[in-house]
């Protein structure tokens, strides 16, 4: 998906570069993932696809970011912290335009991402702070940040669990972001032939992306443990531990927690199921036949067309 100009527009990278580890083919999958928050995947992909070259270059050029970054006059961008505590961006309710109570009258280039990136109003400030948390890490870049933790880390599970929670220092990044990308650019069976250099020696399945669609499907299968996202996470594999992959197709490997969490979330999402051409959800009726009772008990689809 996102070496596809025709999903994300301007924010597809090269596969090239994607396989080369390229920091700024990285970074960008980095900040097109982090927009996939509390809003409908169609959506976000739509928003990506309505922003031109120029401005996508902006976003997710980390030197240009620091560099507007140095060149502000408002002390809260310094850092990640003061972006955190200090930095109070908003939109204005009447103009749409962004705004702030600290210093309103600075033309901010977080005022600008956040109208362009159309989320919440503080959302502007989410490029930025993942580029000023890879330099706070005292790295060139992404990559060598990522290659930085796999060094310093003996077994492929704690780089696994370090990879992850340096990327969640970054302001707005949480477990199930950072295992968005990381599952992205290390899963072999998402990238197949596409993992970058240091992405070798790493427990990839580990990254396993628990959002609200999830949390509905391990409801409906009563899952009554604790709510913690590292213990939902623990329960998913459990569940992919018991699934044969390649008893489904040969080319994937038997244990990926991570395609059996997607098929969680895809069952759940009738927006996305709605999308795709041939999700049984188009057959009508007829189609449920094909499926064990527990499971059309709870598709949103059939429930959504009973009511």
């Amino acid at each position: 998906m996102f070496c596809d100009r025709a999903s994300v527009g301007s924010f597809a990278v090269s596969p090239l570069a994607l396989a080369r580890g390229d920091g700024g083919a990285m970074f960008r999958i980095l900040v097109a993932t982090a927009m996939f928050q509390r809003r409908q995947d169609q959506q976000i992909l739509r928003i990506l696809r309505g922003i031109g070259t120029s401005m996508a270059a902006e976003l997710t050029e980390p030197e240009r970011l620091l560099r507007l970054v140095r060149r502000s006059s408002c002390p809260n961008v310094k850092s990640v912290e003061l972006l955190r505590h200090s930095c109070d961006l908003a939109k204005d309710s009447r103009t749409r335009q962004g705004t702030c109570s600290a210093h309103p009258s600075i033309a901010c280039h977080l005022k600008r991402h956040t109208v362009v990136l159309k989320r919440y109003g503080h959302f502007g400030k989410m490029p930025t702070s993942l580029a000023l948390s890879i330099q706070e890490q005292a790295v060139a870049d992404l990559p060598g940040l990522l290659r930085q933790i796999v060094a310093a880390n003996p077994t492929r599970s704690s780089r696994a669990i370090a990879l992850e929670a340096a990327l969640c220092t970054a302001w707005r990044v949480n477990q199930k972001l950072a295992s968005m990308f990381l599952s992205a650019v290390t899963n072999p069976d998402l990238s197949p032939g596409f993992r970058p250099p240091w992405g070798k020696g790493i427990d990839w399945t580990y990254f396993v992306v628990i959002d609200s669609n999830v949390d509905g499907f391990l409801a409906a299968i009563g899952y009554s443990g604790i709510g913690t996202y590292d213990a939902r996470r623990d329960f998913v594999r459990s569940i992919a531990a018991e699934i044969d992959l390649r008893s489904f197709n040969r080319r994937l490997r038997s244990f990926n927690p991570r395609l059996v969490q997607q098929a969680m979330y895809l069952f759940m999402s009738a927006t996305n199921r709605r999308a795709l051409a041939n999700d049984c959800g188009h057959l009508g009726p007829a189609a449920c036949a094909r499926c064990p009772t527990a499971l059309t008990a709870r598709c949103p689809i059939r429930q959504r067309a009973a009511a």
